[in-house]
């Protein structure tokens, strides 16, 4: 939300086209106004979209923020800007309040367009979007979606319409400048009032299809990977407790693994099963709770707490040859179970054929 109502364009009351003499310039003026205590408005303030705060502060916050080229093309896409007379007329109808309005005259036009339309109305569009997003609570997801769909077409194939008109643009690595708004969308997510997408913001990977490869391989990454650690972090923590001695209690609460389990279900349910990343991770959380299986048995002789970590490890998503050894392992925990008759061998085991178990 700030990425718009405290866009440093808006702050400093300049067009995205500004040149840096013209920043600058900007800024000693509004720094001198500011000083004097003196409030200064400009015509594309938007003041509907809220108050703008023009201290010293703000003012040098602008400036930095668009200090570095990719930064200023960066926040281009998240300010709008005037292309022809349908954003004007749009952006009018958002002056004088009329809402609906203003979102209707690009999405028309886009509905009527052939092709993806003009860089700016997606922008502009998607600008006003995620202004929405946070402005209305039950449709607040369904803006924020436009958003995306509209920041995609605008970054990946529209790009170089989207940034001939900014002086620095040729300066800028274009797969760094979508990198940067993939950032931005991923924390728009995360910090999202209701969370539609997860307090991690991982369900909405499911709306960011028509970014192109790369830049959606990295918005994956940038929302997977903080939650592929976390679950490493837990394998290693119940790993060190298992290497120092972990008790029965330990074990019967799962060695602390069951906190993060969800995690495994929303990164199947985000990745997909075929991913190499998501078949990694789930399969060292499930290879951990087995270990812990074998842990209670080999170290404790606790059958029953043994037998509920291999029912557990069972039913985790598993994959090719770690598959195979859990099912061995378990085959082999249960076989512990005096009640326990094999499917291959009826006749009940006796405690005094057992056998540590657990070498791969």
């Amino acid at each position: 939300m700030h990425l718009v109502l405290r866009n440093p364009f808006r702050v400093l009351g300049l067009p995205v086209t500004a040149s840096s003499r013209e920043i600058s310039k900007r800024i000693s003026d509004l720094e001198m106004y500011a000083e004097l205590g003196k409030a200064k408005e400009y015509p594309g303030d938007l003041l509907a979209l809220g108050e703008i705060d023009r201290s010293v502060d703000a003012i040098k916050e602008a400036a930095r923020c668009i200090e570095l080229s990719e930064a200023k093309v960066f926040h281009s896409f998240f300010w709008f800007r005037i292309g022809d007379a349908v954003d004007e007329l749009a952006l009018e109808c958002l002056s004088n309040l009329e809402i609906n309005e203003a979102h209707n005259v690009w999405s028309k036009q886009l509905d009527k367009s052939e092709g993806l339309g003009k860089s700016t109305w997606r922008i502009n569009r998607a600008v006003f979007s995620i202004w929405m997003a946070d402005e209305l609570k039950k449709t607040g997801a369904a803006h924020f979606e436009q958003a995306l769909t509209d920041l995609a077409f605008a970054s990946e194939e529209l790009y170089e319409e989207a940034t001939e008109s900014i002086p620095v643009s040729g300066q800028v690595s274009a797969r760094r400048v979508r990198q940067l708004v993939a950032d931005a969308l991923v924390e728009l997510a995360v910090n999202s009032r209701d969370q539609v997408y997860g307090p991690n913001g991982i369900r909405m990977i499911e709306h960011c299809l028509y970014f192109h490869g790369d830049t959606l391989d990295y918005l994956a990454a940038r929302v997977t990977k903080p939650l592929i650690n976390t679950l490493q972090d837990a394998v290693d923590r119940s790993k060190a407790k298992r290497d120092e001695g972990t008790t029965v209690d330990d074990l019967r609460r799962k060695n602390g693994l069951t906190k993060v389990e969800h995690i495994i279900y929303e990164l199947k349910d985000s990745l997909g099963e075929s991913n190499p990343s998501f078949q990694a991770i789930a399969n060292r959380f499930a290879d951990e709770v087995i270990g812990c299986a074998i842990n209670a048995i080999n170290v404790h002789k606790a059958t029953s707490t043994a037998i509920v970590l291999a029912e557990w490890a069972a039913e985790l998503p598993t994959y090719g040859q770690t598959s195979k050894w859990l099912l061995e392992e378990r085959r082999k925990i249960f076989a512990w179970d005096p009640g326990y008759e094999s499917e291959e061998d009826p006749v009940k085991r006796s405690s005094k054929s057992r056998k540590k178990i657990g070498k791969k």
